[in-house]
């Protein structure tokens, strides 16, 4: 894994990236925000997996090994990112005594870093590129959107978003190992 540490997070840098990018905000940014932040990530993945088994006429079969696949990573993804959160307890980016213009009401009950959104879109790339290897580029940009919608939304630090898409694609590659190790194909 390449997570940091929490001691090694610079918070002092990394609020002042909050501050410009809230007050810079694009109408298309926030409306990324909204949209990946005011539903369950894995429906919004679901619908996109959905949508390329339909484009790539995949049928039942395939489609829910596709998904069983998916969603066991994604859960996967949940617990790891669960357990960093927890361990290095770090506070969020209005938990710093600033009146942040947020997109989105910030959760509280949960630590920031790693961002879950980040980690659960950077695994979501893995899995979804082995099934849809046509469909790399697109993949890897929505889910790259996906893990920044939560910089835009005002509720994680930029780093929160990077490192948790890397320990994302990383949790994926473990999955993808066993994938080709077992031979697992579609059609």
């Amino acid at each position: 894994m390449i997570l940091i540490g929490k001691n090694d997070i610079d918070r002092e840098k990394e609020l002042p990236i909050v501050e410009s990018v809230l007050n810079s905000l694009t109408p298309s940014q926030k409306q990324f925000a909204k949209y990946w932040g005011t539903v369950e990530i894995t429906e919004r993945i679901s619908t996109i997996t959905c949508d390329l088994a339909d484009k790539h006429r995949l049928g039942s079969p395939d489609l829910a090994r596709v998904l069983g696949f998916l969603h066991a990573s994604l859960n996967d993804a949940f617990i790891i990112t669960w357990y960093f959160k927890y361990l290095w307890d770090v506070a969020r980016p209005n938990q710093y005594g600033q009146n942040l213009p947020a997109v989105l009401a910030t959760p509280r009950c949960f630590p920031s870093y790693p961002s879950a959104h980040a980690t659960v879109a950077g695994c979501a790339e893995a899995v979804l590129s082995y099934f849809f290897p046509e469909q790399v580029s697109v993949i890897k940009g929505t889910m790259e959107v996906s893990a920044q919608s939560r910089l835009y939304a005002g509720v994680h630090f930029k780093v929160d978003n990077d490192e948790g898409l890397e320990l994302g694609r990383q949790i994926g590659g473990v999955v993808l190992k066993v994938l080709r190790t077992q031979n697992v194909k579609l059609r």
